[in-house]
């Protein structure tokens, strides 16, 4: 598989962590992966043929062709590709969603919806000049001028999408007592507008990063021992890791874990 990831003009950085794009011909051959327990915010357009997935074991579907995918608390979607994959995948920060169009983000909890409803008549233009564009640096340009013309006329981020960013860095090892202290909002206030415009309550997204991370280690250095990776995730042990497969997915590791080696979102 073809990847290729940059991060965004430094003026963008407190919106967007990273552009990706994947390019693989699978033909008849299905790739099968999981969307399972992580803390973000994805903007996917897809330029080949449409990805399938099942809700909740339920049937297939077809996904739009450009989606907003939310936070995930749970196993609940699974993905299938074949024919020509084609991913242009923006990896937003946690905040950004909710700064750009000012909703609620528990909205996106557990979903993948189509871009419009999130982004309104703008998901078309920033569709079209993706689509319209030669090459991935291109691409990765008219999203840039996309994000710029949604940034003007908005408020600068407050205290949420800092600190939101702080736990997202440092893979969920951050006390949340002292995040809120540092946000200059009561710890109610922060609960509240934290998971407004993450999608997460922060204990919750603290759990979903560190998952997360174990299992983009495991996944990018499949050599590394699951002792070492646990530990530098932030687990105390591996029997921590595995209750938290439990909490957060609902099987042992040994179950979920090789289909999750075919994820194909962004790395962060």
């Amino acid at each position: 598989m073809d990847l290729r990831r940059t991060e965004p003009h430094p003026k963008l950085r407190n919106v967007v962590r990273s552009f990706e794009e994947r390019r693989a011909t699978l033909g008849s051959h299905v790739l099968a992966f999981p969307l399972t327990a992580r803390p973000h915010q994805i903007i996917d357009i897809y330029l080949g043929d449409p990805l399938r997935l099942r809700l909740d074991g339920g049937r297939l579907a077809t996904a739009p062709e450009m989606v907003v995918v939310g936070p995930q608390g749970a196993r609940r979607i699974h993905l299938y590709a074949s024919g020509q994959l084609h991913i242009f995948n923006i990896l937003l920060q946690p905040a950004a969603l909710h700064r750009l169009v000012g909703i609620g983000m528990t909205y996106l909890i557990d979903e993948g919806v189509p871009a419009r409803d999130v982004l309104g008549n703008r998901a078309a233009l920033l569709q079209d000049a993706v689509r319209s564009a030669q090459d991935f640096s291109s691409r990765v340009a008219a999203s840039e001028r996309w994000f710029g013309a949604m940034l003007e006329g908005r408020a600068a981020e407050d205290g949420i999408g800092v600190t939101s960013r702080r736990l997202m860095s440092a893979r969920g090892n951050i006390r949340i007592a002292a995040l809120a202290s540092q946000s200059g909002l009561s710890a109610r206030q922060f609960q509240r507008r934290f998971t407004m415009q993450t999608g997460l309550p922060p204990k919750l997204y603290a759990r979903t990063a560190r998952f997360d991370a174990a299992l983009t280690m495991h996944r990018n250095q499949p050599a590394k021992p699951w002792t070492q990776i646990v530990h530098e995730a932030g687990y105390f042990d591996q029997a921590h890791f595995v209750r938290e497969c439990y909490a957060l997915v609902g099987l042992p590791p040994h179950q979920f874990i090789g289909d999750w080696d075919n994820i194909l979102s962004p790395d962060g």
